[in-house]
This record gives C-alpha cells, structure tokens and sequence, in this order.
C-alpha cells in the first residue's frame, strides 16, 4: 500500500521554482505558437490575404498602426501555401514546447536533456536573427531567457534522477 505522495511506491518532490517557471515558460512559448499557427491556417484559406485596413478593422485599431502596417505588409508577400506550411509548422512547434513542460513537470529523469538539446538547437537562430535585426531588444532578451534556461537545466540536469534513487539508497543503507 503505498503513502499518500507516494506513486509506485517512489516519493515524487516537489517542482522546485526555477524549473517551474522553465515549465510556464515552455509551456506559453507552445501556446504562442498554436495561436500563431491557428492564425497561420485560417489566412491560408483566404483567396486575397487582408489589407490593413481589414486588419486594423479586425483589430479595432487605426490602420496608420505602425503594427498593423508591418504585419499587412508581410502577410500581403505570403501565399496560401505558405500560410499552410507556416501553420502546420508552427503546431508542431507548439506541440513540442507543450510536451518539454509537461514532461518536465512530470519529472521525467531525461526530460532536463531533451529540454537542452532543443533549447541549444534554437540559439543559433536567435544569433542569426540579432545579427540581422541587432536593434531588436526583443531578440536579445529571448536569447537571454534561453541561455539563462540552459545554463540552469544543465547545472541541475541530474536532479530528477537523483531524486528517483534517493529512497532506494535510503533502504540499502538502512
């Protein structure tokens, strides 16, 4: 019979705060990216993408927006295929940030070294991105909260699966 807090007999902890907020983190970045996605989908089956002023009309905005300008602008250059392909891509991507977090917070021992290794896949690309637009702030600070989540993942990579062992050692020792 196992203890309340107990599953399998294995205690599971408590999620500590820095892993908490890597799993918001994730989780919310997965959830940018349905919106996004969703967005993406439902302009592919437009014969004629939105102007700006039926985005700032969407919006309920002016249409002299310096936002809604640069968005119009862009989504008059895609097609609907490309909104497809965008669409699709964003859910997978979506898919994955969601199941990092959930996987994270299930303590899942590997889940710190999955979480690194797409999180260092992504930083290139943020460098590629500041090298192109360097007077993004907003570029620099996601590439800050990455490294930042890299560098905790790392220094306690082994936490989960030291927790796991723990009560096994306990009963040998005892």
């Amino acid at each position: 019979m196992t203890k309340p807090g107990k599953r399998g007999g294995k205690r599971h902890g408590r999620v500590t705060g820095g892993f908490l907020a890597v799993i918001i983190f994730k989780i919310l970045k997965g959830l940018a990216f349905i919106v996004l996605g969703i967005a993406a989908l439902k302009l592919s089956r437009f014969s004629e993408m939105p102007t700006a002023v039926q985005i700032a009309r969407f919006l309920s905005v002016s249409r002299e927006n310096d936002l809604v300008q640069r968005v119009a602008g862009i989504i008059q250059t895609v097609t609907p295929r490309q909104a497809t392909a965008a669409g699709i891509a964003s859910l997978v991507i979506a898919v994955v940030f969601i199941l990092e977090g959930i996987l994270l917070a299930l303590r899942v021992p590997w889940s710190t070294y999955l979480t690194i290794g797409l999180t260092a896949l992504g930083i290139p690309l943020e460098i590629y991105e500041i090298f192109h637009r360097p007077d993004s702030v907003r570029r620099y600070f996601l590439l800050a909260v990455n490294l930042g989540i890299l560098i905790f993942l790392w220094t306690r990579r082994n936490e989960f699966r030291e927790q796991r062992k723990a009560p096994a050692r306990k009963a040998a020792v005892g």
